[in-house]
Parts: C-alpha cells; sequence; structure tokens
C-alpha cells in the first residue's frame, strides 16, 4: 500500500490527534475519511412475492418515478 507524508504544524498534529481520538479512529483512518469522498451506501434488498403473479421483486423504498418522468421517456416511443 502507498505511503502518502506531508508537513504540518506541531499544533495541526496535535489538532489532528485529538479529532482522531475523539472520533475513535487512527489519523489515518480519520485524515482518509475527511480526504476522500464516502461510498455511496449499499441500498437493502427487500425480497417480496406479487400477490398476483406469484414472482419475487425488491419492494425496498427507492425513487419515485413521477407521471411526467415516464410521458418524457415514452415520448419518442413509437
Amino acid at each position: 500500500m502507498p505511503t502518502l507524508t506531508f508537513k504540518v504544524t506541531p499544533a495541526e498534529a496535535r489538532a489532528l490527534r485529538a479529532s482522531a481520538h475523539a472520533a475513535k479512529t487512527t489519523v489515518s483512518a480519520y485524515i482518509r475519511a475527511h480526504a476522500l469522498p464516502a461510498a455511496p451506501a449499499k441500498r437493502r434488498i427487500v425480497l417480496k412475492k406479487h400477490p398476483i403473479s406469484g414472482l419475487t421483486y425488491n419492494a425496498a423504498p427507492g425513487p419515485m418515478v413521477t407521471q411526467a418522468q415516464i410521458d418524457a421517456a415514452l415520448a419518442d416511443y413509437p
């Protein structure tokens, strides 16, 4: 794993260590969490059986689609 090194003042080092200690993590993990973009949260899958077809489907809440979005998607459909 590559190692990055950078210089900070003694006051900045104390502040980083104190912040990492307050977050109950290592200095490396603290800097990594604040410097890199957060990974997208994994969506939970809720499998249910459709009452009519009997097929399983993902019933997890997700983005709602409006009628305007459906109409726009089907506008070019022959």
